[in-house]
This record gives C-alpha cells, sequence and structure tokens, in this order.
C-alpha cells in the first residue's frame, strides 16, 4: 500500500471517540424537548378563549343577514314567525245503529199521557119533518137556529146530535161558524141524521168512519171521529147515535149490540171513547153498555157488580164514556124544551185521558 493512503480509521468520522457522539446526541435531544413541550402545550391545555359578540358583529360586518351570538354554543338566529299547530283529528269509529227493539223502547219510553177537559152535549134537535104541518113547534129550520144559541150559551165544545135534515144542517153550520161537522152530507142522505161537531180552533180532526145499523126499519150510518185536542195533544173518539123508538124492541136490541162491538173497536186503539145520542131507553141502554164496556154515564151509574143507574130523573138521552174518560158538572137543560125540540138539552164537563200520545 502507498504510504500516502489514508487508512479509514485515520478519517475525520474515525477519529471522533465515543466522547464525541455523546456529545452530539445530547445537543439533539435539548433541541427537541422544547419543541415537544410546546406541542404538548398546545393541543390538551386550556382552549382559546372565543371572540366576543362584538368582534363577532364586527367581522360580519355588511357580508350578510344581521345575526346574534349568545356566549357559549348558542347559535346566532333571525327572527321566527309562531305558527299554530293544526288539530290532530281521530276519526271515530261509525256509530252502532240500534236494533229495532231498542229503538221501539225509546219510543214506548216516550210516550206520555195527556189529558183535554172541554164541555160535551147531547141534543135530539127534533127533524123538520116533525113540525112541517101545523102544530106547536117551529119549523125545523127556526129551531136549528135555537140549538146553535143553545150550544153557544152553554160552552159547548164537543157534541153529538140526532134527526138532522138538510136543512137544518145549513142553518147549525151558518150559525155555528166556529164548530166543524161530520158527516155533514159525506154519507147521503139517510146520513145526515146523526152529526157530531167540535170546535174548530180547539180540535183537530184525525180520523172518520161509519158502520151500518137499522133505525126505524131503514139501513142507515152510525157515524164516529176521533178528535185531537190541539193544545195537550190527547185523543178520544165519539160516537153519535140514535135507536129505533116506540114497540121496535128488537131493532134497538140490534143497534145496541152494533154500538157496543164499535165502541170495543174503538178502545182497542187505546184511546177514550165517548158514544151520545138518543137511545130511547131510560135504563137497559146504560145497563147492558156499562156492563159490557166498564163505561159511566155523564150523570153517574156504574156497571160493576151489577147495573147501578144513576140518580133520577133519568132521559131516554145519554152521554157515556169509557177508556180513560171521566165527567162532572152534569146539566139537563130544560130551556129549549117544547120550543126548539122535545127532548131535554144534555151537557157536562168530559175529561179525556190518552194514554198514547207522543209529543
Amino acid at each position: 500500500m502507498s504510504k500516502h493512503a489514508l487508512r479509514v480509521d485515520d478519517s475525520p468520522s474515525s477519529r471522533v471517540g465515543a466522547g464525541g457522539w455523546a456529545t452530539l446526541l445530547l445537543a439533539v435531544v435539548l433541541l427537541a424537548v422544547p419543541v415537544v413541550l410546546l406541542w404538548l402545550s398546545r393541543s390538551s391545555g386550556p382552549s382559546t378563549p372565543p371572540p366576543s359578540a362584538a368582534a363577532i358583529l364586527a367581522t360580519a360586518g355588511a357580508a350578510g343577514p344581521a345575526i346574534s351570538a349568545q356566549a357559549g354554543a348558542a347559535k346566532v338566529r333571525a327572527p321566527q314567525r309562531v305558527v299554530r299547530a293544526r288539530a290532530v283529528l281521530k276519526r271515530l269509529p261509525p256509530r252502532k245503529k240500534p236494533s229495532p227493539g231498542v229503538l221501539l223502547a225509546r219510543k214506548v219510553a216516550a210516550l206520555s199521557p195527556a189529558t183535554s177537559t172541554f164541555t160535551v152535549a147531547q141534543s135530539n134537535i127534533l127533524g123538520s119533518q116533525h113540525s112541517a104541518g101545523r102544530g106547536g113547534f117551529a119549523p125545523g129550520t127556526v129551531r136549528a137556529a135555537m140549538t146553535a144559541g143553545l150550544v153557544s150559551s152553554s160552552g159547548v165544545d164537543v157534541g153529538a146530535m140526532q134527526e138532522v135534515q138538510a136543512d137544518q144542517l145549513q142553518v147549525l153550520q151558518g150559525r155555528m161558524a166556529g164548530y166543524s161537522f161530520w158527516p155533514a152530507a159525506v154519507l147521503g142522505h139517510n146520513g145526515i141524521r146523526n152529526q157530531i161537531y167540535w170546535r174548530s180552533t180547539e180540535f183537530s180532526l184525525m180520523d172518520t168512519g161509519s158502520v151500518t145499523y137499522t133505525f126505524s126499519g131503514q139501513r142507515i150510518p152510525l157515524p164516529y171521529v176521533l178528535l185531537r185536542d190541539r193544545q195537550s195533544g190527547a185523543e178520544f173518539w165519539m160516537i153519535s147515535t140514535h135507536n129505533s123508538a116506540g114497540s121496535l124492541e128488537s131493532q134497538r136490541d140490534v143497534g145496541t149490540a152494533v154500538e157496543i162491538n164499535l165502541i170495543h173497536t174503538l178502545m182497542a186503539t187505546d184511546r177514550p171513547v165517548i158514544i151520545a145520542g138518543d137511545m130511547n131507553e131510560h135504563t137497559e141502554f146504560f145497563c147492558r153498555v156499562a156492563a159490557s164496556t166498564g163505561m159511566v154515564a155523564a150523570n153517574g151509574g156504574t156497571g160493576l157488580g151489577g147495573c147501578h143507574l144513576p140518580p133520577r130523573p133519568l132521559r131516554v138521552d145519554w152521554i157515556m164514556g169509557g177508556g180513560g174518560m171521566s165527567f162532572s158538572g152534569y146539566r139537563q137543560d130544560a130551556t129549549g124544551l117544547g120550543r126548539a125540540s122535545d127532548h131535554f138539552y144534555l151537557y157536562a164537563t168530559a175529561t179525556a185521558t190518552s194514554s198514547w200520545y207522543a209529543p
């Protein structure tokens, strides 16, 4: 080897001994420690205080819409409009329809009894044919006017008439303008004989009807009506009848049987029934009807436990009622006797209690 060649061991680095390397390493560590401490202090130390609201506003400036700030985590919001929330509607299940039995029970429960108090009258006005010739009675039309006056003076509300003739009916309808008549002339010539009348302002006509029976050898209608009190709603039936006179006992008996059957039929409707007329019997008609139907007379008496007649005097004209009828103030008026008719004019206060009225 040339004596000028350098040995490895003779290079400058090789000349640094162990002590030199240690010194170099210490210098590096001393330089690194401050850097590491600074980094740790920034990453784990207390956070930098946030900028103030004023600083934020100053920074925002006119760059956009104004914002407000709160310290900490509060956010800045623009003013909001309050909107009322819609109510949440819950759909209800459909209502179950009541059964027919329930509906019927409700209707029955709603039914209530109603009463009607009025004055009822009975008058055989003596037909025009009975005074056509000379005699003690005035013409039928004149006497019909007298009867109309009796009705008005006694304050009658409902009544029955017999022996009415066509000319007399016209007078009655003219003089009794506040009353309605049935059947009037609807049932033909023979149907005019027996009439029912009532105050039109107090009662409404709800139903009409008739059955046929024999009177003095003729087949004539036996009329009836159903009236309703306009104020209380109470309803009742009214029948007007005239049974054969004199020796025609069998016709009277058959006629009474027809009348009893009609009374039963009308009572079956659960409404009171009144029957008024010239029965041409002082006792028998009352006893048969009272025993068969439970009716009472306007002048008293009963058929319970046998025939118990009303107080005397007894007339051949009767007013009877049942199925919810009561009477008081019975009178036998002789004012028109011998002038307007050959019969007493009867009237009384009647009260009908209707059990099946639905308001």
